[in-house]
C-alpha cells in the first residue's frame, strides 16, 4: 500500500460511515444518535471512531460546529 492509496476500514467504522451517510438528510447525526443506535454505550467509542474516519480522509468535521459531520468518501 502506497501512502496515496487509502488506509481501509475496519467493520465497525464502515458500519458508523454508513449509518452516517444514511441519515444525513439535512445535517449530520449527533454524537449520541450514532451510538444509541449503532449500540455504543460509550460516547467516547464514537469519538474515536469519528477521528479514524477523518484520518483516512472518509469524513471531514468542522470545529466549533454541531453537527460537524461531512462525508467525503
Amino acid at each position: 500500500m502506497t501512502d496515496a492509496e487509502p488506509k481501509p476500514l475496519t467493520a465497525r467504522q464502515a458500519e458508523v460511515l454508513e449509518f452516517i451517510r444514511g441519515n444525513m438528510a439535512y445535517y449530520s447525526p449527533t454524537v449520541r444518535q450514532i451510538a444509541k443506535e449503532l449500540g455504543i454505550a460509550n460516547h467516547n467509542a464514537v469519538f474515536h471512531h469519528l477521528n479514524a474516519l477523518e484520518k483516512k480522509g472518509a469524513i471531514r468535521r468542522i470545529p466549533g460546529k454541531s453537527r460537524n459531520i461531512e462525508v467525503i468518501a
